[in-house]
This record gives C-alpha cells, sequence and structure tokens, in this order.
C-alpha cells in the first residue's frame, strides 16, 4: 500500500544507529524513510556520528527541525526548563516534529528499545502510528547492539568514550544521545560537558533563570566550582567502587540508599536513567 510509512528515527545514539544495520539484513524488502530530529542543541559529535552512518549504510538521513528552537519555546514556558515530570522539550522539539512530518498514511515507527530493557519512553498515541520495536522482538540486547556496530565498523558514537581522570582513578563519559543538555543526565556527566564542550555547557547555564535549575537546588555556575567537581568526582569514584565490590544489580535500590545514606552521596547523582526513546537511543 502506497500509503503506509516506514520510519526510523536516527538520534546520533547506538542503539537507533544498530537498529538500521539489523533492519537492512533483517527487512530488506522495506523501504525505510530515515530521519534525525535536529533540536539544534546538538553535540558535535552527534552530527559527526550521522555523517559516518550514512556512508556506512548508504542512505540519506532527513534532518526534520522543529517549529519553535529550543530557546523560543523556553521562552513560551516562562523559563520553567523541562524536567522528568514535564518533558515539554521532547513533546514540542521530538514528538511534534515527528506527527508534523508525516501527516498523512499509516505510520510504523520503529523504535530501538533492546530486549534487555524495560522502558518505553513518549510514542505517538494516534490509530495511524504503529510503534514496532524489533530489538524486543528479535531478542537484542545490548552485547548484541555492540556487536552490530563493530561488524559494520562504525563503533560508537565519540561521546561515549572515557575520559580517565588519573587524579581521582575514575572514568567517566556521556551515556546517551539527545541534547547537550538533558534533565536525566548524572552530575558526573555534567561534569563531562563542562570538561569537553565548556562552550555547550555555559550556554546550558545561560538558560538557567529565576531558579529554575538543571540540576536539583543547584545553578551551573555553582556546580562548576572546583569544590562540587571534586565532590561529584569523589562521590563518583565511591559508588563505582561500591557496584564492583556488592554487584549491585538492577531493582536493588534499598541497597543503593543504604550506601549513598551511609557515605553522603546525592541521589541525584546516580538516579535509574529513565530516558525517553525519542532522545536517548
Amino acid at each position: 500500500m502506497s500509503n503506509i510509512r516506514h520510519i526510523l528515527s536516527i538520534s546520533g545514539g547506538k542503539d537507533s544507529a544498530a537498529l538500521a544495520f539489523h533492519l537492512r539484513d533483517t527487512r530488506p524488502e522495506i523501504d525505510f524513510e530515515y530521519v534525525f530530529f535536529d533540536t539544534g542543541e546538538e553535540l558535535p559529535e552527534t552530527y559527526d556520528y550521522l555523517k559516518k552512518l550514512e556512508r556506512a549504510l548508504g542512505i540519506k538521513v532527513e534532518y526534520i527541525h522543529p517549529q519553535k528552537s529550543f530557546e523560543k519555546l523556553l521562552q513560551q514556558y516562562n523559563n520553567f526548563l523541562p524536567s522528568p515530570t514535564e518533558r515539554w522539550c521532547t513533546r514540542q522539539l521530538k514528538l511534534d516534529a515527528l506527527i508534523d512530518y508525516v501527516k498523512e498514511g499509516v505510520i510504523y515507527n520503529y523504535v530501538g528499545i533492546r530486549a534487555d530493557e524495560n522502558r518505553t519512553g513518549l510514542i505517538p498515541h494516534r490509530d495511524d502510528f504503529k510503534t514496532v520495536m524489533p530489538f524486543v522482538e528479535d531478542g537484542i540486547t545490548l552485547n548484541d547492539v555492540k556487536r552490530i556496530l563493530a561488524e559494520n565498523e562504525v563503533g560508537l558514537p565519540e561521546y561515549y568514550e572515557l575520559v580517565h581522570d588519573k587524579e581521582h582513578n575514575i572514568t567517566y563519559n556521556r551515556t546517551r544521545s539527545g541534547c547537550y543538555f538533558c534533565f536525566f543526565m548524572r552530575q558526573i556527566e555534567w561534569v563531562w560537558l563542562l570538561e569537553k564542550h565548556p562552550d555547550k555547557y555555559w550556554k546550558a547555564s545561560a538558560f538557567e533563570k529565576d531558579g529554575f535549575t538543571w540540576i536539583r537546588d543547584m545553578s551551573l555556575e555553582a556546580f562548576a566550582k572546583p569544590a562540587n567537581i571534586t565532590r561529584v568526582k569523589e562521590s563518583y569514584k565511591k559508588y563505582e567502587e561500591y557496584k564492583k565490590n556488592h554487584k549491585v544489580k538492577n531493582g536493588t535500590m534499598m541497597e543503593e540508599m543504604d550506601f549513598l545514606n551511609r557515605h553522603d552521596i546525592d541521589l541525584n547523582d546516580f538516579e535509574d536513567d529513565q530516558f525517553c526513546s525519542m532522545c536517548a537511543l
């Protein structure tokens, strides 16, 4: 049927990239449309990875832009920054952009949620939108994603590369695609942004007004003070050592809470990831 469209949103992250290769190999009969919802607030590594995928797959990714920029939307929301309970950025910059892009036809929206995950994210609730999760259907896990990317010689996006801090004896990295700022970012990831892309960090800081901050109860200006950076790195090291020694598994929040309370570590540093599938895949 000519009115059926198969949409794969490429986020610049590992999962949607691996999904593109997986769909090419397992569903060659389908003519996919590859789109990237460009918020204008992306990392340079994201654009570099998109170009790499286009070359490896022999495809063209169409860049879709929202009707309003993040800055204009922020003004519209009276400087109220998006949050886990009010994800207006995802709805306005990604979900609405998807709906505007596919105004006609029955839409099959392919999402890179893996078989070893338990999340859904924001998905259009319309009768003509059919959400498809091939990784779940085919039993694809994180190790499979890494294998697929390695076999196709694209590897992971550069922002996944570990930063080695010799002074604190830790390694850390960014763990998601999407905007360089995000209310789901752990504090160690804000440290990563400050160190790797200070211009982006201070632009995110400039969005904070009237008590609305990205990090709970602390502005990015205050967060950037050396004492706070040291605190976060030391807390991160303690928690990583705790996980290694105690083999913390998903769901053992009581163990984590006990450790965080005994060692004066901010739970906000280590909250479980609950990324939206439109942004983080």
